[in-house]
């Protein structure tokens, strides 16, 4: 199967799911090893890059942190590093997943993700999130003029050390799923990607 068929069947199956904050375990063994024998020979230079930054991020679609790991820490560009920050942020290493997202520099992601993850934020509200200093901390970031994953981070660290709280967990998913898919398909595109990934 060519790099396209299989990375489609993939794409299709992983960016449907709505990876945890703070994953403990793979979702599929199985589909980290699709991931890994993705091949991307014939890929050359930058191209080659973001078709890495594509199988980095299908392994944290998988929840699968250290194979991701092992692929963004070797990606020097803002793309990589993006990739790179998310991976600690999953694991709970806020300070070093900032570092990164600071390193990766205003993605040009970051206004496609401001759109989609302020509008949802809108329309869903945050009237059930009990925390109140959660609320607050969400009132805040949504205050600001574009999208800043350094304040995301610190939102998704309250919420996982302190609030655990069900409704802000739900809602800072969401906001990585999009963040995540938006990712991707930058990836994608600019590894020579013909059409939508998914």
């Amino acid at each position: 199967m060519t790099w396209t068929e299989s990375l489609y069947k993939l794409a299709a199956k992983l960016t449907a799911h709505k990876p945890s904050l703070y994953p403990t375990e793979e979702l599929d063994d199985l589909t980290d090893v699709k991931i890994t024998k993705l091949s991307v020979d014939g890929f050359e230079g930058e191209r080659r890059s973001y078709a890495l930054s594509v199988k980095a991020g299908l392994h944290l679609f998988n929840e699968s942190l250290e194979p991701s790991h092992a692929i963004s820490q070797d990606i020097d560009t803002p793309t990589g590093s993006y990739w790179h920050s998310i991976m600690h942020r999953m694991e709970g290493d806020y300070s070093n997943a900032k570092y990164w997202f600071r390193m990766a520099g205003a993605h040009p992601v970051y206004d496609d993700v401001a759109k989609e993850a302020f509008a949802y934020i809108r329309q869903t509200g945050l009237e059930d999130i009990q925390s109140a200093a959660l609320k607050q901390q969400f009132e805040q970031w949504l205050s600001a003029s574009g999208y800043d994953p350094v304040r995301f981070t610190d939102l998704v660290e309250y919420q996982v050390t302190k609030a655990n709280d069900e409704r802000g967990e739900e809602l800072l998913k969401h906001i990585q799923w999009i963040e995540m898919r938006k990712l991707l398909r930058h990836g994608y595109a600019f590894s020579g990607g013909e059409r939508e990934l998914f």
